[in-house]
């Protein structure tokens, strides 16, 4: 079965997408069916791995008016895995998405999701509506946990919400996937005292692995390429190759 994981936090800066476009080329390495979705109006993912978000068409926000259908949308990468980029214009549907409209992108993708072993979510920050549809529409979300003091906070915001908003009304069955350190320190007390801090609050919630903080990936970034395909064996590429393998075996 198709499983739908959100990588999700309403703090921006937090490796978000990073973390959904690494997990996705690393998931497709396990030869694994991965469509990575978009759902940021900053299309961040989308420029991740080299595509102009505004000269590329159809994307999300035409799925999203039901222009066409989702699988029109869909774009092969080189990197093993799809994507469904998005594009400045999600933000005409998030200001048209209204209260009872939680699910409506559930609904969108239901029919192209045989087709995969996975689909990642890149949801955007904040706690507007297609964030709220994410959540809605994944079995377990992943949150990643910037390894600084005040990102504790943005942990417990968002599993707060959850807990109150998300599984009383919205999808009661989704689980939490796991906590996911990112931007470690490895040369600072700071770090490890946060991920430490982390662990005796959640316990096994959060991850065994700690994604470093490191200038390779704003470089990846800049080549428009996952840094788990153009330097796998980078501390920060076997992270994620860790994470990939901890989700598949709990599958």
């Amino acid at each position: 079965m198709t499983k739908i994981i959100s990588i999700s936090i309403f703090k921006g800066g937090t490796a978000k997408t990073t973390t959904a476009v690494n997990l996705s080329a690393a998931l497709a390495q396990l030869e694994k069916k991965v469509l990575l979705v978009d759902l940021d109006q900053q299309a961040s993912a989308t420029r991740h791995i080299g595509i102009n978000p505004e000269k590329e068409a159809p994307n999300l926000f035409h799925v999203f008016n039901k222009q066409i259908t989702p699988s029109l949308a869909v774009k092969k990468t080189p990197f093993g895995f799809n994507i469904m980029p998005g594009n400045s214009l999600l933000a005409a549907i998030e200001e048209s998405l209204e209260p009872g409209d939680e699910k409506f992108f559930k609904e969108l993708i239901s029919g192209i999701l045989p087709e995969y072993d996975y689909v990642i979510l890149d949801s955007p920050p904040g706690k507007a509506m297609l964030a709220i549809n994410a959540l809605s529409a994944a079995d377990e979300v992943i949150i990643p946990l910037q390894a600084e003091r005040p990102a504790l906070d943005g942990v417990q915001d968002i599993l707060r919400f959850i807990q109150e908003i998300v599984w009383n009304k919205h999808n009661p069955n989704l689980k939490i996937g796991g906590i996911l350190p990112t931007m470690f320190k490895r040369t600072t007390t700071h770090s490890s005292g946060v991920i430490k801090k982390a662990r005796e609050i959640w316990g096994d919630k959060v991850f065994d692995i700690e994604v470093p903080e490191s200038i390779v990936f704003p470089r990846a970034f800049d080549q428009g390429a996952p840094l788990t395909c153009i330097d796998p064996e980078h501390d920060g590429a076997k992270a994620y190759f860790k994470l990939a393998k901890t989700i598949y075996e709990k599958s």
